[in-house]
């Protein structure tokens, strides 16, 4: 065994109160940003997420400028879904209508959708929360989100009255309620079939149409493509259609990284304030050790290995401690309530890349913070350590 290693693991041995105090300081300051990251990340999913997978979608193709619809929207989509890296694409219609119950009435948007295309292109169907989802056969059927239904007073099985403009109000079955956790679908819309919607509104062509790909990432690549497939101008990215949302999840990353900085800062100050002591406490000792030989190398390392190994324990440690409380509220999702009978589960998560860049960053201060107070006792003068100490 090095005999520096050797007397660095003597030397901690000997002050295992204020290593101990250390290495939780370390875990602490692990602990911090790697829940807050996740939790970042779980707000992220839900926020921008859903918003994506079931509104928005990864691409949409909107209607030309001036123009209130996408004419010839069945060979639109048939050209969309020939393309390769395509998962799915549906069109949509919507409609301002008022909607009226037994209490309430509003007014609110109608959603056409198309069930059967919806399953690849959206995540719609999974949000079904209590009935039943849409079928194509449909006709006067309904879909309604939480809040929505919670402020009507509505629920499966209940009738209610939309109407269209002028024209005379028509009877709707609620067959669903869904919990998108989206303000769009579940407090400001209904949702209904497609072709029900164009017979209520009187329009032939979609309002839009909703594009899933297999890679979000490769949004641009498609647009280029769409726009020359189809050669329809106003194709939109995900990106471009969320970017309120992503700002809002940008700020929740700022905080985040000033967590983890100030939990770094906290590491280096704790594991430098320790060694920098141990340094001046022991100051014969590092007199003696030089007097019988040792270089001021050897006493560098041995300072240098204590902060290390600090390190790694604390790292260790606050590593294991923060996953498990990941896991745990993994398992037992957060649930916000943003609106009224709205629920948003708030599910943290963390890559692997993240847990490796937090941990490398703790580790490299605590060598950062121990290099100074090391050095110092590296150049200590022989006769004045002997004496002064």
């Amino acid at each position: 065994m090095k005999a520096w290693f050797f007397l660095a693991v003597k030397d901690l041995s000997k002050r295992k109160r204020e290593t101990l105090m250390v290495i939780f300081a370390i875990t602490i300051g692990v602990v911090g940003p790697l829940f807050t990251t996740a939790l970042n990340n779980g707000m992220q999913s839900a926020f921008v997420g859903n918003t994506v997978n079931v509104y928005i979608g990864h691409l949409q193709i909107q209607p030309n400028t001036g123009e209130d619809v996408i004419y010839n929207t069945e060979s639109v989509l048939s050209k969309v879904m020939s393309i390769n890296g395509i998962a799915g694409a549906t069109p949509r219609m919507n409609a301002g209508v008022e909607i009226s119950s037994r209490t309430e009435k509003i007014g609110i948007v109608m959603f056409g959708v198309k069930p059967s295309l919806e399953e690849k292109a959206s995540t719609l169907s999974k949000t079904l929360e209590r009935g039943e989802f849409l079928d194509d056969r449909d006709k006067n059927e309904l879909l309604v989100g939480t809040s929505l239904a919670e402020v009507m007073k509505i629920d499966v099985g209940d009738k209610v009255l939309v109407k269209y403009q002028d024209n005379d109000p028509v009877e709707y079955n609620i067959k669903g309620v869904v919990s998108t956790g989206t303000f769009e679908l579940d407090r400001y819309a209904i949702i209904a079939p497609y072709d029900t919607v164009k017979k209520l509104a009187g329009k032939d062509e979609a309002s839009l149409i909703l594009i899933r790909l297999d890679d979000p990432e490769e949004s641009m690549k498609f647009t280029t493509i769409l726009k020359k497939e189809t050669t329809l101008t106003n194709v939109k990215t995900w990106q471009e259609l969320s970017a309120g949302m992503a700002g809002m999840i940008e700020t929740f990353g700022v905080i985040s990284l000033m967590t983890a900085a100030i939990s770094v800062f906290v590491a280096a100050i704790a594991i430098s304030l320790i060694i920098y002591t141990t340094v001046k406490n022991k100051i014969r000792q590092i007199g003696v050790i030089k007097a019988i030989g040792a270089r001021g190398s050897t006493i560098l390392r041995i300072y240098l290995a204590e902060a290390l190994f600090i390190g790694i324990l604390g790292t260790g440690f606050g590593t294991l401690i923060g996953l498990l409380l990941i896991n745990n509220m993994a398992q037992n999702p957060l649930v916000m309530e943003p609106e009224f009978g709205m629920k948003m589960l708030i599910v943290p998560w963390i890559s692997s890349s993240s847990i490796i860049a937090t941990d490398l960053a703790i580790l490299l201060t605590c060598v950062i913070g121990s290099f100074y107070p090391a050095y110092v006792a590296s150049k200590t003068n022989i006769i004045k350590a002997i004496w002064s100490g």
